[in-house]
This record gives C-alpha cells, sequence and structure tokens, in this order.
C-alpha cells in the first residue's frame, strides 16, 4: 500500500503527517521548532516540485508515505494518476491513500508559508510557520491516527 499524504504546497503540513506516519516527529508531544525544521522537506518545496510524489519513507509495516504538493489541482490529478495507472494494468483499488492535510493547515501555516516558500521572505514568514505548525500538530497526529486506523481496518475512533 501507498499513502500519500497532500496539501497545496506540499511543504508543510503534509510533510509533518508524514514524518509522524513515519515515527520522525511524536505523537505525545508538540515538537519544537528546531525538530519541524529538521524534518527532510519542511518548508523546502520548489514549485517546480508541484505535481511530483515524493516518498518520505516506508512505514513498520512495509508501507511507502509520500507528499505531493498538488496546487489546487487534486481531483484532475488524483484521476490521471488513477487512469494511468489503470492503463498500465498497475492499479488496485485500496492500494493507494490520498490524505488531504490541507483542513488542518492553520492561516499562520498558510500566511508563513506563501512568505516563506512564494514571497522568498523567509525571515518573516518562517517564524509564523513554526508558530502555526505547533498549534495545528495536535490536529496533524489525530489526521495521522486516522489515517493508520483507517489503514488498518479499524474504526476511525480506535
Amino acid at each position: 500500500m501507498l499513502v500519500i499524504y497532500h496539501c497545496h504546497g506540499g511543504a508543510h503540513a503534509s510533510v509533518v503527517c508524514a514524518a509522524v506516519h513515519l515515527g520522525l516527529l511524536p505523537v505525545d508531544r508538540i515538537p519544537t521548532a528546531d525538530e519541524l525544521w529538521a524534518v527532510r522537506w519542511f518548508d523546502r518545496e520548489d514549485p517546480a516540485d508541484h505535481g511530483r510524489i515524493r516518498c518520505m519513507g516506508v512505514d513498520s509495516r512495509g508501507r511507502k508515505v509520500c507528499v505531493l504538493g498538488r496546487r489546487n489541482v487534486f481531483r484532475v490529478l488524483r484521476r490521471a494518476v488513477e487512469l494511468v495507472a489503470r492503463e498500465m494494468g498497475v492499479w488496485s483499488p485500496g492500494e493507494v491513500l490520498f490524505v488531504d492535510t490541507l483542513p488542518c493547515a492553520n492561516w499562520y501555516m498558510r500566511v508563513g508559508g506563501f512568505l516563506s516558500r512564494a514571497a522568498g521572505l523567509r525571515r518573516l514568514g518562517r517564524p509564523l510557520l513554526a508558530h502555526g505548525t505547533r498549534k495545528a500538530y495536535p490536529e496533524l497526529v489525530a489526521l495521522v491516527r486516522r489515517t493508520l486506523a483507517r489503514m488498518e481496518g479499524r474504526p476511525e475512533g480506535g
């Protein structure tokens, strides 16, 4: 199975969820800003990489965990991926799980990410981004927990 955490830019909420899923960030506490900056690809997505699925690792059950910056075209992108995979004979229903992390992103993350990535104002954007990510962290962890439960066929609360 392949799980793809996706968000607008693929540099913040999706990367944090993938890192939590892989055990690279804690589930029992909010990480420090330094721990966030140490995560591969956190606030490092290049706009030229949007639409490219990047594998962050393999979880303890052998499932690939990836991230995707999908801008505002996820539905089209998902259909295209599924169609190509079906045509190639490599698509099996339930083998790929797309997880939208954007609902967990707060305005601090959105504004901070925009300032840091799109505007190139890292000194201004990164503190906002770190604050917002730490503030949204419990929600991001909850999303990963629901995703893991779904992948293992458990009720979402369990």
